[in-house]
């Protein structure tokens, strides 16, 4: 997708297709559903504990953003300007007249403002449609907040990331000035902007938590001993050893760990898995106009990305349920063997791997042809699930594991777009091409877009917190009567994030989800004292019981 830099026509200019018009309108519409399914995956998925803010938070935040793309996103990510940020001075969403026309041309660095490499569309159907994908990718980040953040923080958070973190990659991976684009770079739907940069704004949140919660003394000696462990366990070092031992007549070395008490030691349920498998259909469904929108157009590259889009997700999910399956048969003949475990999670299992092979066919859709669509989902959903105890040794708190099934899938996806691309698919759309770059050119292009939008998702958003944590602490500072250690005593008080320092949850819903459609009141079952940690007061049981 690109904006051109070239000044905007008028209608009176050019002809305009309504059947484009037409389809970039129905998949806006489909993107907005897919943040309401976001909603419905992470609640389902989460904690009981938090399970009305997960429901509520990505809605609220798709708003925000959204309303925000009018007044600045849109011109600082698809305006005149330099590499990183477009012109505020140029227009805005909210000033944009319905005769304003814009030109597009995908799959070429090489821009032109006439001819018929160049398709018109209108300036506020293409805003909108951009709009969607923004408000989308905030919402993506509310996983990072579960049990963490209040609302009103992570708003006001995930406001300025949208505008100095998002913008930026965005225009770079998409627009006629970035740099990435000028390079060759092909995401055809926003592997690095969207899943890339989402999910290392997740991570950074959860180191950021991990650290400030825990102290950097005692996670740096978990993380240590998480590492020494993963050396032990390790097979192919343990047999390294043993043939140096071997040969030399000396004692294996193996490095020593000790397992460390963290705050907090979270495990929970998962709330409603029904619902998390509902969102993940809806979710999937608003994906073909996710990826079919991304043509900008209703032509036949269209067609391929939503085809390849759904044999993407087949593949991803019946593969975890398969890998799930075969795991469980070799584990059934070991003693360590949990039935309960390998039955109750194969549904979660799929989930997961259906949005893994999503995710990963975003940057390709458009440039793959079907026949290798399925490569996408086998490999991704396969990395994924192999993955998931690495992760929940360094992420502990990135409890819905959005790093590695939006960021690792991201970055599959980028890397197999660069292999499989195919001249025919690019060129079905009727205005794109195809770079003349040879793969290892094409891959080395793809892996600089998706390691920069890493690199600078993480640190911005590191900064962002650290920043936010700066200001936190000259708050407390001067507001303490303190005369004695002031300045560490604001410090240790100024937490971006709350947690409990008995290793309890720090922030919880009013109303606790019991069973689904069914709520209870703190204080029916005791715990922490919502006067001081409850972010929305919300109804009481009572009220709540009138409302039912």
């Amino acid at each position: 997708m690109e904006r051109m830099a070239a000044p905007i026509l008028t209608r009176a200019d050019v002809t305009l297709d309504k059947a484009d018009i037409a389809w970039l309108m129905i998949c806006s519409a489909l993107v907005f559903l897919m943040v309401i399914s976001i909603s419905m995956v992470y609640s389902g998925l989460g904690s009981r504990l938090f399970a009305i803010t997960l429901f509520k938070q990505p809605l609220l935040t798709g708003a925000m953003i959204s309303f925000q793309w009018y007044l600045w996103g849109y011109a600082l990510t698809f305006t005149p300007g330099n590499t990183w940020f477009g012109s505020l001075s140029t227009a805005n969403g909210l000033q944009m007249s319905p005769s304003d026309v814009y030109s597009t041309n995908q799959g070429s660095s090489v821009t032109t403002s006439e001819g018929p490499s160049v398709q018109h569309l209108p300036e506020l159907a293409f805003a909108l449609f951009q709009g969607m994908f923004a408000a989308f990718t905030a919402a993506l980040i509310c996983a990072g907040t579960m049990q963490k953040m209040h609302s009103a923080r992570y708003l006001l958070f995930v406001s300025v990331w949208s505008a100095v973190i998002y913008s930026p990659i965005a225009r770079w991976s998409w627009y006629s000035e970035g740099w990435s684009h000028q390079l060759g770079s092909m995401d055809f739907a926003g592997g690095t902007p969207v899943h890339i940069a989402s999910g290392a704004a997740v991570a950074a949140m959860s180191i950021f938590y991990f650290f400030e919660s825990n102290g950097w003394q005692r996670a740096y000696l978990h993380l240590s001993s998480v590492t020494k462990k993963r050396i032990n366990e390790n097979l192919p070092w343990a047999a390294a050893m043993w043939v140096k031992s071997w040969l030399f007549n000396t004692s294996p070395w193996l490095p020593e760990y000790k397992q460390t008490d963290i705050i907090p030691g979270r495990d929970y349920e998962v709330y409603d898995v029904n619902q998390a498998i509902f969102g993940t259909g809806l979710l999937w469904f608003g994906w073909f106009g996710f990826n079919g929108g991304s043509a900008l157009g209703a032509n036949s590259r269209a067609v391929s990305a939503c085809l390849a889009t759904h044999v993407a997700a087949c593949a991803g999910g019946t593969t975890t349920v398969f890998l799930h399956w075969v795991l469980k048969q070799i584990y059934m003949r070991s003693a360590d063997y949990e039935p309960r475990e390998f039955r109750r999670l194969t549904a979660v299992h799929f989930c997961d791997g259906a949005i893994a092979g999503l995710v990963a066919i975003t940057p390709g859709s458009g440039y793959v042809p079907v026949s290798t669509s399925a490569i996408f989902g086998i490999v991704s959903s396969f990395v994924v699930y192999m993955l998931k105890p690495l992760t929940s040794d360094y992420l502990p708190d990135d409890e819905l594991k959005v790093f590695l099934i939006h960021t690792v899938s991201g970055f599959i996806g980028m890397f197999l777009t660069g292999c499989l691309a195919s001249q025919e698919v690019v060129e079905s759309d009727g205005f794109s091409v195809l770079t003349t770059a040879s793969v290892s050119e094409r891959l080395g292009n793809q892996m600089k877009d998706a390691f920069a939008g890493l690199g600078y998702s993480f640190s911005g958003t590191i900064i962002i917190l650290m920043i936010g944590r700066s200001i936190m602490f000259a708050v407390k500072w001067m507001r303490s009567d303190e005369t004695k250690d002031r300045a560490a005593k604001a410090w240790s008080k100024a937490n971006i994030f709350k947690f409990g320092t008995d290793g309890s949850p720090a922030i919880q819903d009013r109303l606790r989800a019991r069973e689904r459609h069914t709520w209870e009141d703190d204080a029916m079952e005791g715990g922490i004292p919502f006067s001081t940690l409850d972010n929305d007061r919300g109804p009481s049981p009572r009220q709540w019981n009138r409302m039912e």
